[in-house]
């Protein structure tokens, strides 16, 4: 899921990802930063235990960053 957030001299960018692992588990890969940019400005990354929960985090980041002013694109 990207989002994106517009200011007066810049657009951000917000990218969240899920992937399995081979154990099992879940990586949530959060990325942010400015289109402008060539690298992102921070990569985080965290595991979860199942599918049910790597959804629901990402329901969470995108409820609080829609409160942030970010938008989904389309």
């Amino acid at each position: 899921m990207i989002l994106f957030k517009t200011t007066k001299d810049r657009i951000n960018y917000y990218k969240v990802s899920i992937y399995p692992t081979l154990f099992g588990d879940f990586l949530i890969q959060k990325e942010y930063g400015a289109i402008h940019f060539s690298k992102p400005t921070n990569i985080i990354k965290e595991y979860v235990q199942s599918n049910r929960e790597a959804i629901m985090l990402l329901l969470d980041i995108a409820v609080d960053k829609k409160s942030s002013g970010y938008l989904k694109a389309k």
